[in-house]
């Protein structure tokens, strides 16, 4: 994996003057941000902090919540849901180490490209080659028709200003969802096949009882097909009816953990600008800063009544058609 030689360098072009400060509710990923340049202030002392300062918030044991954000309101945030994917030290430390490496100044010139892209009137994208399309799964082959009700959700600048309050993963992808009783192809419809190389399941702040459980089944269900290496998914009118995994078909399992009431439609699309990083990702960890390493990723489920399941496609050709 490749070395930090100056942690604040890629931070830098977030806040570009004064001290920037590593608040958690984990004091032993405090300790490593410490390690890395940053100076540490726990969750439970984040008044001490002077008003206008450069935080990034790692939120390993705690989900994010109106009274967390009340606390910030003052100051220029970065905030890393952490605990949303896996707490565990493990993956903190791993997410951590993501954030320091990202390129946040390139990741918002490919989220303005990709804006652009969209605002030229292009009806569809196509992932893979113009070439091959219809034919078979031996790569990956989706189009992805877009609605006129298409919203996109990202962060295209680098600097966080007084105020702001800003999710790593507007930094990192541009996301394009739209709600489980939504009917037609009004916001996108997705049809094709993709082969995944990463899967990360994940929790909303509002998850019911139901849904824990579900997500609860979902993490297992993630770290065996991950196992398995590359992930074959196929669509047909934006919905999975297939998911294949070392010979293995995990397309009812899919559905249970997601929630069945969903019928497996596609309520995400995704797109990576944090392509800088994939050198360095590591698959077998279920971090929200493996999902904008890759080209595109397509999410199932909301993370409320069952989990949130992305499946990131790590390379591929892209098309904006007409």
């Amino acid at each position: 994996m490749q070395a930090i030689v100056n942690p604040t360098g890629c931070l830098r072009q977030i806040f570009p003057e004064g001290d920037i400060v590593a608040v958690t509710d984990d004091a032993p990923l405090g300790s490593e941000a410490a390690s890395h340049g940053l100076r540490y202030v726990s969750l439970d002392n984040v008044a001490t902090l002077p008003a206008g300062s450069n935080v990034v918030l790692f939120l390993s044991h705690h989900l994010i919540s109106k009274k967390i954000r009340a606390l910030f309101k003052h100051h220029r945030v970065l905030v890393v849901p952490i605990a949303s994917f896996d707490g565990t030290s493990e993956a903190a430390r791993y997410t951590l180490r993501m954030t320091l490496l990202t390129d946040y100044l390139k990741a918002a010139e490919t989220a303005t490209y990709w804006i652009d892209g969209l605002r030229s009137k292009a009806k569809k994208i196509v992932f893979g080659s113009l070439d091959a399309l219809g034919e078979g799964s031996e790569a990956t082959n989706l189009v992805c028709s877009l609605g006129p009700s298409l919203t996109v959700d990202a962060w295209p600048h680098a600097e966080i200003r007084v105020g702001d309050w800003v999710s790593i993963g507007s930094c990192c992808e541009l996301s394009i969802t739209k709600q489980p009783s939504s009917i037609g192809d009004d916001i996108f419809s997705m049809e094709g096949t993709v082969h995944a190389s990463g899967v990360l399941a994940a929790r909303d702040p509002r998850c019911t009882k139901a849904g824990d459980a579900r997500i609860r089944r979902a993490h297992r269900l993630r770290a065996e097909m991950t196992d398995l290496g590359s992930i074959t998914l196929s669509l047909k009118g934006n919905v999975l009816v297939s998911a294949r995994a070392g010979g293995k078909e995990f397309t009812e399992e899919l559905l249970d953990v997601t929630n069945p009431d969903h019928n497996l439609q596609a309520l995400e699309l995704g797109i990576g600008t944090n392509l800088g990083l994939l050198p360095n990702v590591d698959w077998r960890h279920n971090s929200q800063l493996n999902e904008g390493a890759g080209v595109m990723h397509i999410g199932f489920g909301e993370g409320i009544t069952g989990a949130h399941m992305d499946f990131i496609i790590p390379e591929s050709d892209h098309y904006f058609l007409p």
